[in-house]
């Protein structure tokens, strides 16, 4: 865990609360900023994350391995507050959220909606939304390098997140 211009750190038992430009980027599974971010611990002899929530210019950002062995795919999620829930994995984004994977964009069409990302990268939503599929051209498709794209190992670094 990194944070930026930390305002205040509370440790009060099981519960931590970091403020400021929040980083969560040790995770396996996502990688997660924010403004504020809550993480809970379970009581007792062995100690874990139970949940984390995430409050504020959240931006969550997750890499699926291809099932081809190929590169992985990026997701990213946008909201106001994200949930993160250690016992299934699932991350719930709240407060119009909206998830890009590759080209394809997902965005909530009401402050109410809400996405579930479960841990196998599965989108699950809860309310009214809308969908915008890019069409791959037929080389991509099928995994066909053309001469003029960049060979892997001079790939351009991980675009950052996108503003909400």
């Amino acid at each position: 865990m990194r944070y930026k211009d930390l305002r205040d750190l509370i440790l009060a038992g099981e519960i931590h609360l970091f403020f400021g430009d929040v980083a969560a980027t040790e995770n396996p599974r996502f990688n997660l900023q924010s403004d504020k971010l809550t993480v809970f611990i379970t009581k007792g002899q062995n100690q874990s994350l139970e949940k984390a929530i995430a409050e504020g210019n959240v931006g969550l950002v997750r890499d699926r391995p291809a099932a081809n062995g190929g590169p992985p795919t990026r997701a990213v999620g946008r909201s106001d507050k994200a949930t993160y829930t250690a016992n299934n994995g699932d991350v719930e984004l709240v407060g119009t959220p909206r998830v890009q994977e590759g080209p394809n964009l997902h965005v909530a069409t009401s402050p109410d909606t809400v996405m579930v990302v479960s841990q196998n990268s599965q989108l699950r939503t809860h309310g009214p939304s809308r969908t915008e599929i890019v069409q791959q051209p037929d080389d991509a498709k099928k995994g066909q390098a053309k001469p003029s794209q960049t060979p892997a190992a001079q790939a351009s670094p991980a675009p950052s997140l996108p503003k909400p």
